[in-house]
C-alpha cells in the first residue's frame, strides 16, 4: 500500500512537471531578450524594421497564400498550430530575429541563437507588425553568398525593380527564400516571347 502511494505521488509530480514546464520555458523565453540585448540595440533594430522599404502588395498576398495567416498570426500561435499539425512555419518576426546581428554571434551554438531569436522575436511583436518584420527580412535576407536582399534578388535574376515583378517572379522569390540556391530559380527570360 506504501509502495503504491509513493508511485502515485511521483506520477502526480511528473506529470505536474510535464505540464507546467512549456508553461515556464515560454515565459522564460518571453522574457529573456535582456539577457543578450540593451535597451539602444533593441530600439534600433525595432527602428530598422519599421522602416524598412515595404514590398508590393501583391507580394505579401502571395506570401500568404504559400504561408496561409503567416501575417496575420502571432508567433506563439504559429507554433501552437505548428505542434497540432506538424506544420511549422517560421513567422516574419521569427526570420527577422533569426537573421538579425542580435541574435546571431559568432560563439553562440545554434541552440544558443535560437533561444535568442526566439524571445527577440516575441519583443519584436510587440513594437512592429508582421508586414515590417517582413519587408526587412526581405530586405536583408541572404539569398545566396553574394546576393542579399529582394532587390539584388530581383536584379540579379529578372533584370527588374521589385515593383515591376510578375506573380511568377515574386512566386520564385518566395519559392527561392525556402532554399536559397542559385539554381532554385528557374530560367524564364524566353517564356514571355511568342
Amino acid at each position: 500500500m506504501k509502495y503504491k502511494k509513493q508511485s502515485l505521488k511521483i506520477t502526480i509530480w511528473i506529470l505536474v512537471i510535464a505540464v507546467s514546464s512549456p508553461f515556464l520555458v515560454y515565459y522564460y523565453l518571453k522574457n529573456n531578450w535582456e539577457s543578450f540585448a540593451t535597451e539602444k540595440e533593441l530600439t534600433e533594430f525595432v527602428t530598422k524594421v519599421k522602416y524598412a522599404e515595404e514590398l508590393p502588395d501583391r507580394f505579401y498576398e502571395l506570401y500568404e497564400e504559400e504561408h496561409p495567416n503567416i501575417l496575420s498570426y502571432s508567433l506563439t500561435r504559429q507554433i501552437r498550430n505548428g505542434l497540432f499539425s506538424g506544420n511549422f512555419t517560421k513567422s516574419p518576426s521569427l526570420l527577422a530575429a533569426m537573421i538579425s546581428d542580435i541574435s546571431r554571434q559568432d560563439s553562440d551554438s545554434t541552440k544558443i541563437s535560437n533561444r535568442k531569436a526566439y524571445s527577440l522575436a516575441w519583443k519584436l511583436e510587440e513594437e512592429t507588425t508582421p508586414k515590417e518584420c517582413l519587408n526587412w527580412v526581405l530586405e536583408n535576407y541572404k539569398f545566396d553568398l553574394y546576393i542579399h536582399g529582394i532587390n539584388e534578388v530581383a536584379n540579379f535574376y529578372f533584370r527588374k525593380g521589385v515593383s515591376e515583378l510578375s506573380d511568377r517572379e515574386l512566386s520564385d522569390i518566395i519559392d527561392l527564400m525556402k532554399k536559397p540556391s542559385i539554381v532554385n530559380v528557374p530560367d524564364r527570360s524566353n517564356e514571355d516571347l511568342h
